[in-house]
């Protein structure tokens, strides 16, 4: 009876230890995150709240330096949270294959008239990366609603001066760069844009802002070369695929715009 009831505790406390793993497996997975992986930075880990109040733009800065140092990693934006951030620039050169896996919210941090300030071209600024890939079922939101009440409690506005409106995601003399099923929304500006880099993809990508709301290209290419975009659905205020001078080679099929000026 001793022996028996011996195995009936080993075998009890194997079954509970299985479901408690298979509890925080099931519990990172909701949340976007891999425990067991040591290649996968969560910006939680690294000190961001995500409550959309305060701003967890250094978690971000702290989370990306630690990935960026280490070949195939993943920077994890957490599902169920929305991240404030402040203008970021990420840069590397970092190791290869950095996956930046968007699956909450990251909202454009506006909350002071310095959010208007001329020197502030762009929101996430990424440089100097090669083989570089975003993507996820999350959003980055530009925050334009905020960013118009904002202009006109200081400057007496509805819509600010071009100038003084910031495109929401831009690469810069980046190569090899993967953007992919995420969205991004309501940007003051353009959405999302490349300048001076070369073998870029876009697919699957969701890019809205309202069609009363000027100046706000979905996708904008400038000195940029070898690029492919597809299977993507984009409305905005301007022309939803815009190309400038010194592009080449750029494929684009089957895009649905509306509302948009179109593609030129």
């Amino acid at each position: 009876m001793r022996r028996q009831t011996v195995s009936l505790c080993a075998t009890y406390t194997l079954a509970l230890l299985v479901a408690l793993a298979g509890s925080m497996k099931a519990t990172g997975l909701r949340h976007g995150f891999n425990s067991n992986s040591s290649r996968i930075f969560n910006i939680i880990s690294f000190g961001a709240v995500g409550n959309g109040i305060e701003d967890d733009s250094q978690a971000i800065v702290s989370a990306w330096r630690a990935a960026c140092a280490v070949p195939r990693a993943t920077l994890l934006v957490p599902s169920d949270f929305r991240f404030l951030v402040s203008p970021l620039t990420l840069q590397g050169p970092c190791n290869s294959k950095l996956v930046l896996q968007i699956e909450g919210t990251i909202l454009a941090a506006l909350t002071t008239r310095n959010s208007l300030k001329s020197n502030i071209f762009q929101w996430l600024n990424f440089k100097w990366l090669n083989s570089f890939t975003i993507q996820g079922s999350g959003i980055v939101d530009g925050q334009w609603s905020q960013f118009r009440t904002l202009s006109l409690i200081h400057q007496n506005s509805t819509i600010p001066p071009a100038a003084l409106r910031p495109t929401v995601v831009r690469f810069y003399s980046s190569y090899n760069i993967l953007v992919h099923d995420i969205q991004i929304v309501d940007s003051p500006q353009c959405h999302l844009k490349f300048d001076s880099c070369r073998w870029i993809r876009v697919k699957n990508v969701t890019i809205f802002s309202p069609e009363v709301t000027p100046n706000t290209d979905g996708i904008h290419l400038q000195n940029t070369r070898d690029v492919e975009i597809r299977k993507s659905n984009i409305g905005c205020g301007d022309d939803c695929i815009s190309i400038q001078t010194g592009c080449s080679n750029i494929h684009i099929k089957n895009i649905n715009c509306n509302p948009g000026h179109g593609i030129r």
